[in-house]
């Protein structure tokens, strides 16, 4: 099934290429089949874990587990801890927000006029994926609520949810991220209100769970169930739900449970591949979220109630992938590749990772993250509680020891090389450690052909006096067509802000070909150098390049004068007269020297100097496609295009600086 699926994606691709150019313009093209060949063999050849535990050794590990309750996400000693200071008070102002926030949330669920247990409904994907989520607020607030307190209102609220769920016909098989979603929801609630339920409520969440989600995961339809050798983020998703219910549920299931166990320890490291070594989340910052919080509750959960996650977090990158988020965070946001949008990457699982690796950094980090005065949300919105679920969390796993004002990051490192196996590289340099007022500046390498990936090798963000210099689009708009289809030729690359020419980096002869750098392109970083006052990288682009007539394409990258300023030198040859274009997407004001030579670039009433000391003078350029606009894209009416343009040369090199003006 595998092959075929590869197969039909090569045929596809260059079917493709053919009804969109015509055959000439398909010849350049042939060089694509060893790549496609190549993305096929990768998908045949997935990176299971060939010494995970077997189900026999799960059975017996199961068979001799006395864990007391709750095990699930937290402990006994989490829930103490919270326990204590709910009942004396704490003097922490942050662990004060986080616990108001979860009795808050817990208080106004039990209002059934605003908050009615769940409805089946099926959304625009014919999901119940929103549900799901919901119910999964509703457990851990509820749960943590009534773990603290002891007050068996919250119990008596959960219980209408999770009967209501076992109510349902099915937990929607057809789109199983909401099936292993439902699962793990049911199994936070069996787990923390286990002193709660009778026997026969454990037997029906039971029952219920092992015949909607357990039973339909071990389905050896690999068609449907394609998440069990997924690299994207349903695998972590789908095991990790599934998986810690079957932990929840060991006693109920041995059997099943063993075997889908062996299962989530031999086949989640083939998505870890979206991290290895080096800690880079290839799907970006907001999709980072959703897998890393994934596999943080299943190792959490595994090392909980077996004492090991069977060397799960041994794996190259799983520790450095706590760091990511903290690493792309800059003054004015987040270094947003790919589909994502520019905000901050907050989540209770870097407590979890900063008091298993004892790191201040990410717990001051998610620190910032401070609760807000709840107020009851009455709309339509499905999912409204996920605030609250992320402070029970952060309640749980945050180190109390851990403070903003004694917390000291001299030791974390300015500049960070993130390197990849077969995903996106990142080299980020920076002044300081959540300052507002610091540099920093980060630039990404890589596969071009990531899911959520866009056409960027060589793209960059830059941050300075608190804003934002040179800017990413983020993601367009997931409705246009073939937005998903990311082959060469293929419909995402229909969008503006998915190309070469959406994003800070060149784009050489954008005639020759359909797509503005290679879909398949490969590039890595190829030296670094500290300097006296500073950091150089230099990403080797010309695979990137290689439909596009250039020969060699190298893009020298760092800070220097004391980590304040920017340069940025591009040197390209081509095998003939070629036209190249130098792009950053910014939202200054931009005014440009009568020589071309230099510019101003003002946001808010602060300036930076662009100086060229290269070929070429400046230009200013609306962000738009140079073809004109396509159908689907968005209109960046505050954002222009600082631009330098080259038109018939064999050979350029263009050097751009940019420098504070105080």
């Amino acid at each position: 099934m595998i092959i075929l699926k590869s197969l039909a994606a090569i045929l596809t691709a260059l079917i493709t290429l053919v009804s969109a150019s015509g055959i000439t313009d398909v010849i350049p093209y042939l060089a694509v089949i060893p790549d496609m060949v190549k993305v096929g063999a990768d998908y045949i050849s997935l990176n299971r874990n060939g010494n995970a535990v077997s189900r026999r050794e799960l059975e017996k590990a199961i068979s001799e587990n006395k864990k007391p309750h709750p095990y699930v996400l937290a402990q006994k000693e989490n829930f103490d801890v919270a326990r204590d200071e709910y009942k004396n008070g704490t003097d922490n102002e942050y662990a004060g927000g986080l616990m108001n926030s979860v009795i808050d949330n817990a208080d106004a669920l039990l209002d059934l006029n605003i908050y009615p247990p769940m409805a089946y409904e099926l959304d625009e994907e014919d999901s119940i994926l929103p549900i799901s989520r919901e119910v999964i607020n509703r457990m851990v607030v509820l749960g943590c609520a009534w773990q603290v307190t002891g007050d068996e209102k919250y119990a008596d609220r959960a219980w209408l949810e999770l009967e209501n769920v076992c109510g349902y016909d099915d937990w929607c098989t057809s789109h199983f991220l909401a099936t292993a979603e439902m699962a793990f929801a049911v199994a936070i609630g069996y787990d923390w209100f286990f002193d709660y339920l009778s026997a026969e409520q454990k037997n029906l969440l039971a029952e219920k769970t092992l015949e909607y989600a357990v039973e339909p995961a071990l389905s050896k339809n690999y068609l449907k169930n394609w998440f069990t050798w997924s690299k994207n983020n349903w695998n972590s998703i789908c095991y990790s739900g599934i998986g810690v219910a079957c932990m929840a549920f060991a006693e109920y299931f041995p059997d099943e449970a063993a075997e889908f166990l062996s299962m989530c320890y031999a086949n989640m490291p083939i998505a870890f591949e979206n991290f290895v070594p080096g800690g880079v989340y290839a799907e970006g910052p907001g999709y980072s979220n959703s897998g890393m919080n994934s596999i943080v509750h299943f190792v959490a959960t595994s090392k909980n109630f077996f004492g090991s996650d069977y060397g799960l977090s041994e794996t190259d990158g799983f520790r450095q992938l706590g760091n990511f988020p903290v690493y792309i965070t800059a003054p004015a946001g987040v270094f947003n590749f790919g589909d994502n949008k520019n905000r901050m990457c907050f989540t209770p699982v870097l407590h979890w990772y900063a008091a298993e690796y004892d790191s201040p950094l990410l717990a001051v980090y998610q620190m910032w993250d401070m609760p807000e005065d709840f107020v009851p949300d009455s709309s339509d919105n499905v999912e409204r509680n996920s605030s609250g679920k992320e402070d029970a969390l952060s309640l749980l796993w945050y180190d109390r020891t851990y403070t903003r004002e004694s917390s000291d990051f001299s030791s974390e490192p300015l500049t960070v090389y993130m390197p990849s196996s077969v995903g996106q590289e990142l080299f980020l340099a920076r002044s300081a450690y959540l300052d507002e007022n610091a540099t920093f500046a980060g630039i990404k390498s890589g596969y071009n052909f990531i899911n959520h990936g866009d056409l960027d090798i060589g793209t960059f963000v830059f941050d300075s006096m608190g804003e934002r210099w040179a800017e990413e689009l983020g993601p367009g708009s997931y409705d246009a067509p073939g937005y998903f289809m990311n082959l060469p030729a293929g419909g995402r690359w229909k969008n503006y802000c998915k190309r070469a020419e959406g994003q800070n980096t060149l784009v050489i002869n954008p005639d020759m070909t359909l797509d503005d750098q290679y879909v398949l392109a490969e590039c890595k970083f190829t030296d670094f150098e500290e300097t006296d006052d500073g950091v150089i990288s230099t990403i080797d682009m010309t695979d990137a390049y290689r439909m596009n007539g250039a020969t060699k394409v190298t893009r020298k990258f760092g800070l220097y004068n004391n980590r304040t300023s920017l340069k940025v030198t591009d040197n390209v040859r081509c095998l003939v007269p070629s036209e190249i274009y130098w792009f950053m997407h910014t939202k200054a004001q931009i005014e440009i020297a009568e020589d071309g030579k230099s510019a101003i670039l003002t946001i808010n009433g602060k300036q930076m100097k662009a100086t060229l000391h290269g070929d070429g003078e400046f230009s200013v350029m609306p962000a738009e496609a140079l073809g004109g606009a396509y159908e689907y894209d968005a209109e960046y009416s505050d954002i222009s295009k600082l631009t330098v343009h080259l038109k018939g040369v064999t050979k350029a090199e263009i050097c751009v600086t940019l420098e504070p003006v105080t």
